[in-house]
């Protein structure tokens, strides 16, 4: 006599949860280096700016707004 197995009726949330867990930390990462990124930009502007470049200066802002420039 066989016994048939039932198919579990309870799924697994923590994978979805890692995931989602996961996803959360890569995102907020991201926008830690971006803000470091744009912080960078503006200081080295403002050096531009304080050593009379100011079309380099400017050149450097806008790199980040517009790919034409």
């Amino acid at each position: 006599m066989a016994v048939a197995f039932r198919q579990p009726t309870f799924k697994n949330p923590l994978p979805a949860l890692g995931k989602f867990i996961v996803t959360g930390l890569m995102t907020i990462f991201v926008g830690m280096i971006a803000m470091g990124e744009t912080a960078g930009r503006a200081r080295a502007a403002r050096e531009l700016a304080n050593m009379g470049m100011y079309d380099e200066a400017k050149k450097l802002m806008l790199k980040g707004a517009s790919k034409d420039v």
